[in-house]
């Protein structure tokens, strides 16, 4: 990359303080490799989906911090939906629209919880002496005035979270929601997420698994780092597709891709701070990356001997 040139959301990199990039590099940002493009493609099927007594649903898979989170933001921000802000609409308003619902599986699956934190997604004060069903009868009203075209569910691993008869609960309320509502339901989480879905045949047939799996060095992955490499704002090529350089990323983020940037960020930002201005190989050791204050993934829980 040649100095002047490298732009993140337009801006000139050359024309930035060290500590402006360092600000930008620890920005979320959607990179649109091939399989997370893919599962977009199926959330926009279920999107477009014309109305029907069964809607279909999605459940996608992955381990933590491998994109999940990102992709479903992604998608909502796609649609005129800031996931990150509150909603603000005027619910009297007949013209009043809201293409999505976005929200995080409550860490309890509770029925009444569910409800009251969907109405109150929308800005409406639920009283707790108010049953299930009234919740549920005002929630009717309001989304079908909003017209809400998907239901986005994430950590729904979550729904393991209580007793048996707990579960049990909510996922009817979720197959309720989906079936009273017709509208469809884009659920993500950790392999657990799949586990409680499948708990429940009726709604394991309307799931259409897709898979976010680790990854594995190969050309997808390459690309992956060409497209990451340019968001890095470093004035010199680091090359990270250089195959020993793209090995040491699989194997130190253990294929997880949250982990993967994290790791190129914070030697990004080493390499501003040193004016080394790019990544080398030699960077790439647990050591170095230690230093850094980075610990590997599959030790963060390991009591220190």
């Amino acid at each position: 990359m040649a100095v002047g040139t490298e732009t993140l959301a337009g801006i000139d990199a050359a024309s930035l303080s060290d500590e402006e990039r360092i600000r930008l590099i620890h920005k979320n940002w959607w990179i649109g490799y091939s399989r997370a493009t893919r599962i977009r493609d199926q959330m926009e099927r279920v999107f477009n989906y014309p109305k029907t007594h069964r809607m279909p649903n999605l459940a996608i898979i992955g381990e933590s911090n491998s994109g999940k989170t990102m992709l479903l933001k992604n998608f909502c921000k796609r649609h005129g939906l800031d996931p990150d802000k509150e909603i603000t609409i005027d619910l009297n308003d007949e013209r009043a629209r809201l293409p999505l619902l976005f929200m995080e599986t409550p860490p309890r699956p509770d029925e009444g919880r569910f409800y009251r934190e969907l109405l109150g997604l929308l800005s409406i004060t639920v009283s707790h002496r108010e049953s299930p069903s009234d919740m549920f009868k005002r929630l009717r009203v309001v989304v079908r005035n909003l017209k809400p075209r998907a239901f986005l569910l994430d950590e729904f691993n979550n729904a393991l979270g209580g007793s048996p008869k707990q579960q049990r609960s909510f996922l009817n309320a979720i197959r309720y929601v989906g079936n009273q509502l017709k509208i469809p339901i884009i659920a993500a989480g950790i392999p657990e997420a799949l586990a409680a879905i499948q708990s429940d045949p009726q709604l394991a047939n309307r799931f259409e698994p897709a898979f976010l799996p680790k990854w594995k060095h190969d050309a997808e992955f390459a690309s992956f780092l060409m497209s990451a490499e340019k968001l890095l704002l470093l004035r010199r090529p680091s090359n990270l597709v250089e195959p020993r350089m793209a090995q040491k990323i699989v194997v130190l983020s253990e294929g997880i891709l949250g982990e993967v940037m994290d790791i190129l960020r914070r030697l990004a930002e080493h390499a501003i701070r040193t004016k080394e201005e790019r990544i080398t190989s030699e960077m790439l050791t647990l050591k170095h990356l230690h230093s850094l204050g980075w610990t590997e993934p599959s030790k963060r829980m390991v009591y220190p001997a």
